[in-house]
Formats: structure tokens, C-alpha cells, sequence
């Protein structure tokens, strides 16, 4: 244990004497805190993609031009921009050169394919997007269909060397966009004004546009460096994908706001995470719940403890593996719980971890669990989670254009989760499963609405319905029961088919079953219980087992 003992003893004395640098809320506009951590540190590396690093001076510039650039373009303030890239400086330079003018990022989940990609683009009014040239697979056949898109700006790594010609829109490469002056535009920006839509699943119906104003993220940052105690000297590493809350709120934030550095690798390996972590002397890696079996399913190697981590920041770390996970890779992990709504409402404390736990209200939120009527239930019985903040101006304003959504998510002044949990004498609260009919796979949000109507579209399907199984990386997999057509046929291959240009691949059920019929209520409702809780039946086919390989 003396490498546990060295790191964190190391990392206590620094914290003990070290401070975040806290910013006035007039101040908390993104681009103002750049602007002010490159006058104060302009050689400071703040961002490195694997070997490319980026201080805080080179990127306020480049935030600039890019700026200057969607100016020219005739983005204004308040406008909305899809931004729909793999990790990458381009990313970081259009959401925060939007953000310099008031406009809106809206990142776009690189894996979405036909309607759920329109429904995105469209219901945001983008009249703008920003892609790489490598998911023209996927743009190029609704590309008709972006009907507010005026302009697209694309990063050519792909090397295509030609412009795609869409209708009714410019298009132009991501280095003339950054061809204008470094120079920042003189527009006032507000710390109330919305700077980003992130996209959740959507659960009965469509995903939802889940509004994010600029101190919103602040609190969201400057909340992570504390409860994950951050200072200057911590090395972050992520492989999570930007266009989600969790790479954006807790990475890219906190290094900002820490003066520390992220390093940031295009995707989450379980084989190259902890040599990536030695060779960046990364001292916290952010997870997901599969990646932590993910992990400890690797061959054991006895280097396993010889890594600079202190510190990995998660939700849903598998507890009957928690100890073990700790003591085999020497570092310790950190759970936290919340949605995009509702940011990190509860994390478990630093100094009081205890395993299963989804954490305590201690990050400026209140936090309750109540029944179907609303009223709070007593410690070790299950309820809903629901959320309020302490403070004004944090947590989502709503959904975008979804008046009906908002005002049910914010029923009696409370966020509600949906998710269901109970609570300990000691306050510690304990995620027990989803109410609404979402699934999780390896990080990502499924609608299972979504996924039935890829499916029942299929011309012989009669009905579908869609839950989630246990998987033996942790989280959950897609199950599908389909009911054919009377006289009609469907093989599981063919079904995969028509499913993988509609939906995203993690949207694909592995498990397919073909029934008769599907449970139903007298009310005709499908009883999804049943066949979440029959898991994985013999009748069901396993489309790994079956060797189909998905495109990503």
C-alpha cells in the first residue's frame, strides 16, 4: 500500500494548502473565465489530444477566430449550432466560439442515424452545423431533411477534398471558418444566457433539448473541482466522447477552472487507459459503470498498481467489486449520481466513501426521495428521486420548445429523476433501478421508444417491445420480443439489417426474441416488467454469439 499511501499523502498536503480561483457570477461566462485564465496564464497547457497540447492563450485564440468566423456566417447571439465531432481542438473551439457571441452549441451524439439525427438537428433549429467528413454516411442520406441548416462547416479528416453540395445550404472547410481575426468580438454575454442543449434519451417519446446556461456549467465545473478535490497539479484523462455531459462537465470544465490539464484520447480503452495514465502522469480518469468490469476483466498484470491515478470519478461502480478494484489498481474511486438536469445532485463524500452509494446532497442540492403522490418516503423504502437546487440560476431551465416536458419534469418545483433509489439512516442515498423506460449500455442512454419504432416500422413486425437485460460488463443489454405479422417471416439477421442504418449501433438489441404475442394489461398496455424481469430467455438469440459486428 506505500504507492496509495505516497500519492494521496502527496495530493492532501497540496490540496490542504491550495485554493480554486472563484469567479463573481457576473463573471461566470465561459468565455470571460478563459479569457481570464489567458491573461493570467497564457503558456499554461490546459488541453492535450495525446501528444498535441494547447495552452490557455492558444485556445482563446482559437475560440476567437472561430468566433469571428460563425460571425461571418451570420450566426448571432442566441442562435443554436449542431456540433457533431469526435474529440477533437475543434470541438473546443466552436462550442466556446459560439458561446463568445451568445450563441448556442448543441452537440450531437456521433452515433445517431436517421430520424433520431434529423429530430436532433431540427427540433434544436440549428441553422448551423459543424461535422467531420467521416459520418457523411450518416448526414449525407437525411441531408435534405436539415431543413435549418444554412450552413456546414466540416473538418475534413476523412481528406474527401470535396465540399458535399446539400441543398439550400453553404458549405465551407472547419480551417476557413478559423481564418478570421484572434481579436475577441465585441458582444455582450450574459452569465443567465443559455450556452449549450445537450440531447437526453427520451423515455415515452422524443429526447429531450435539456438547457444549459453558462453559470449553470459553472457550478456544474467549479463543483467537480471541490467534491474530486482538485488543484492545479492533477492531470485529468478522458475518453468519453465530448458530446456528452460527462466529458464536458467533468473534464473540460474542471481543468479550466482548476489550472490543471486534461489529456484527452479519442475513445475509452480498457487496454491503453492506465499506460496512457503512465505516460501522462494522469492523476484522475473519469468511468462509466461498464468500464470498472471492464477493467477488472483484463488479465492481471502486476504493474497494475504502479499508475499515477489517485482518483477515478464515476457513476454506478459495481459494488461487489468495489474493494477489489480499489486495492488491485491503487486508487480510489468516487461515485456521484445525477442527470443532465440535474448535475451531480449527490456524490459520495470524499473522506466518507461508502461502497453502493450513490452519495449525499452536499454539492448545493436538495435531494429527496418521494412516492407516487409526491410525499417523501422514510429511510429504506424506495422512491423516486427528485432534485432542487439550493442556489439560483443552477440546473436546467427546461427543455427547448417542450413547454408539456418541462412542466412535468419541474412537477411541485421539484426535478423529477425518474429514477428510483432509497436512503440510509446516514443520508447516504442508493440507486435501485430506472421507473421510466430508458435503458443504459456501457454509458449511453437508450430510448427504448426509439429503438420499438426503428423496429416496428419494419413492414412485417406487428409490435415490439424493447428492455433492458443484465450484462456482464455491468450496466445493462438490449432485449428485443417481436411479434410478426400473421404469415409473415423476419430472421434476427434481417432484423439487425434494418436496424443498423436507422439507430445508432448501441441502440441495436444484442438479444432478440420472436413471439406470439406481448403481456398486456386489460388496458392493452404492454407489461414491460414481465419480460425485464424474465432476462434472458432460451428463446432469445444473442447476436454476438452470432458474430454480427456492428458499424460504428
Amino acid at each position: 500500500m506505500g504507492q496509495w499511501d505516497d500519492k494521496h499523502e502527496k495530493h492532501a498536503a497540496k490540496y490542504a494548502s491550495w485554493k480554486m480561483q472563484e469567479y463573481a457570477q457576473e463573471d461566470r461566462v465561459l468565455t470571460k473565465i478563459i479569457e481570464d485564465k489567458a491573461r493570467q496564464y497564457p503558456e499554461h497547457v490546459v488541453f492535450q489530444f495525446r501528444d498535441d497540447p494547447y495552452t490557455f492563450a492558444e485556445l482563446n485564440e482559437g475560440i476567437n477566430k472561430a468566433a469571428n468566423g460563425f460571425m461571418s456566417l451570420g450566426v448571432k447571439k442566441g442562435d443554436k449550432v449542431a456540433i457533431m465531432l469526435n474529440n477533437c481542438v475543434e470541438f473546443l473551439y466552436s462550442w466556446f466560439g459560439l458561446n463568445k457571441i451568445g450563441a448556442v452549441e448543441v452537440p450531437i451524439n456521433v452515433a445517431l442515424k436517421g430520424e433520431g439525427l434529423i429530430w436532433q438537428i431540427v427540433q434544436s433549429d440549428s441553422v448551423a452545423l459543424v461535422a467531420d467528413t467521416v459520418f457523411l454516411d450518416r448526414l449525407e442520406p437525411v441531408s435534405d431533411d436539415l431543413t435549418s441548416v444554412k450552413h456546414a462547416i466540416f473538418h475534413d479528416t476523412e481528406k474527401v477534398n470535396k465540399l458535399p453540395a446539400w441543398k439550400d445550404t453553404e458549405s465551407l472547410w472547419m480551417p476557413d471558418l478559423m481564418n478570421h481575426s484572434s481579436d475577441a468580438p465585441d458582444v455582450e454575454v450574459k452569465y443567465s444566457d443559455m450556452a449549450s442543449i445537450l440531447y437526453t434519451s427520451g423515455t415515452t417519446g422524443r429526447s429531450k433539448g435539456v438547457e444549459m446556461s453558462h453559470h449553470y456549467w459553472y457550478d456544474i465545473w467549479s463543483s467537480s473541482v471541490k467534491y474530486s478535490r482538485y488543484t492545479e497539479d492533477d492531470v485529468l484523462y478522458t475518453g468519453l466522447p465530448f458530446f456528452h455531459g460527462n466529458a464536458q462537465g467533468i473534464t473540460i470544465g474542471p481543468a479550466i477552472l482548476a489550472d490543471a490539464k486534461a489529456v484527452i484520447v479519442e475513445r475509452f480503452s480498457a487496454s491503453s487507459l492506465l499506460d496512457d495514465c503512465r505516460k501522462w502522469g494522469c492523476t484522475e480518469a473519469n468511468y462509466i459503470g461498464g468500464i470498472i468490469p471492464i477493467l477488472m476483466k483484463q488479465d492481471q498484470s502486476e504493474s497494475d498498481g504502479d499508475n499515477p491515478l489517485r482518483l477515478m470519478v464515476g457513476a454506478a461502480a459495481p459494488v461487489d467489486i468495489w474493494h477489489d478494484f480499489e486495492a488491485r489498481f491503487k486508487t480510489k474511486l468516487l461515485e456521484v449520481y445525477g442527470m443532465t438536469e440535474c448535475y451531480c445532485c449527490l456524490v459520495v463524500p470524499y473522506d466518507e466513501p461508502r461502497p453502493g452509494s450513490c452519495g449525499k446532497p452536499i454539492t448545493g442540492w436538495r435531494v429527496k426521495l418521494v412516492d407516487d403522490n409526491d410525499n417523501e418516503v422514510a429511510p429504506g423504502e424506495i422512491g423516486e428521486f427528485v432534485a432542487q437546487p439550493e442556489n439560483e440560476w443552477v440546473g436546467t431551465t427546461g427543455y427547448y420548445k417542450q413547454y408539456e416536458k418541462t412542466v412535468e419534469f419541474f412537477q411541485n418545483f421539484w426535478m423529477h429523476t425518474g429514477d428510483l433509489g432509497k436512503r440510509d439512516e446516514d443520508g447516504y442515498f442508493y440507486f435501485v433501478d430506472r421507473k421510466k423506460q430508458a435503458l443504459r449500455r456501457r454509458g449511453e442512454n437508450i430510448s427504448s421508444f426509439e429503438v420499438e419504432a426503428v423496429i416496428n416500422a419494419n413492414p412485417v413486425v406487428l409490435e415490439s417491445c424493447i428492455v433492458g437485460v443484465p450484462s456482464d460488463v455491468g450496466e445493462e443489454e438490449v432485449k428485443a420480443v417481436v411479434v410478426l405479422k400473421d404469415g409473415e417471416q423476419l430472421s434476427e439477421k434481417e432484423l439487425i439489417e434494418w436496424c443498423e442504418p436507422r439507430m445508432a449501433y448501441f441502440a441495436i438489441p444484442r438479444y432478440i426474441a420472436f413471439r406470439d404475442s406481448l403481456p398486456k394489461t386489460p388496458s392493452e398496455r404492454v407489461e414491460k416488467y414481465k419480460l425485464k424481469n424474465e432476462g434472458i430467455t432460451p428463446d432469445c438469440w444473442d447476436r454476438e454469439e452470432a458474430g454480427i459486428k456492428l458499424k460504428r
